[in-house]
């Protein structure tokens, strides 16, 4: 019996890891000067409410922020005798890696300036080719949003809404071949049963499923919701 339960801790352990390892992210990029030169020793940090993350960039000026729980972020890159950069709006998703662009930073002489920007998701990811992102800002101007099945629908080449129901077929995949997860969790049914106004994020797997999807042989569309914080930014954000 005691053996049992060390093997039953073990495989909660086990699992509890797997979806830590699930719920969050990485952000990796590259400081420069403006001179286009490295910038070492910079320091980088991830802000999200009261969460704070840091990073300094090595000798080639790259960095990594890591684990970060799933969200949006303002990242910043501050260095002695430069303007600081901000980029608000950086997603990070479960398990995978935001690269963002090479942050710029410019000497300034006796003034310290705050250069704020938006960061702006590419719908395909060059490390991800087979999974298609659509985020909240995107959502909210999309024509369908009202009905999210022809929403997620409309966002993806090669996925279609049956015509009589909301069953979606993947590049021509059977019937029933397809899977939502609702923030790692999978959902049964044709329908995720999610409104638009509390989707953070869509991604869509046409191909390349990765391990956690377990047998799903046509496609996947993995929604995540809103957290408490992202509705408080929405909210004092008037959007």
């Amino acid at each position: 019996m005691k053996n049992v339960r060390t093997i039953m801790a073990i495989l909660a352990l086990a699992a509890g890891s797997q979806m830590l390892a699930q719920g969050v992210g990485e952000i990796h990029g590259k400081v420069l000067d403006d001179a286009g030169e490295a910038l070492p020793f910079c320091v980088v940090r991830a802000v999200q409410g009261t969460n704070v993350l840091g990073a300094q960039t090595d000798f080639e000026g790259r960095f990594v922020l890591k684990p970060l729980p799933v969200g949006a972020y303002t990242v910043s890159f501050q260095y002695p005798a430069y303007g600081t950069v901000e980029i608000t709006g950086v997603r990070v998703d479960p398990g995978l890696i935001t690269s963002m662009k090479d942050a710029v930073l410019h000497t300034e002489l006796g003034i310290v300036e705050v250069v704020r920007y938006k960061w702006e998701e590419p719908l395909i990811r060059p490390d991800d080719p087979s999974r298609m992102v659509m985020t909240t800002a995107q959502i909210k101007t999309n024509a369908t949003r009202k009905d999210p099945v022809k929403m997620i629908a409309s966002m993806t080449p090669g996925v279609t809404k049956a015509a009589n129901s909301d069953e979606l077929y993947f590049r021509g995949s059977r019937s029933g071949s397809m899977a939502y997860f609702v923030d790692g969790v999978k959902v049964l049914g044709n329908n995720p049963g999610v409104p638009s106004d509390a989707i953070n994020s869509v991604s869509v797997y046409t191909g390349g499923l990765p391990a956690k999807y377990g047998d799903v042989t046509g496609g996947v569309v993995a929604i995540e919701t809103k957290s408490f914080f992202d509705l408080w930014q929405q909210r004092n954000s008037g959007r």
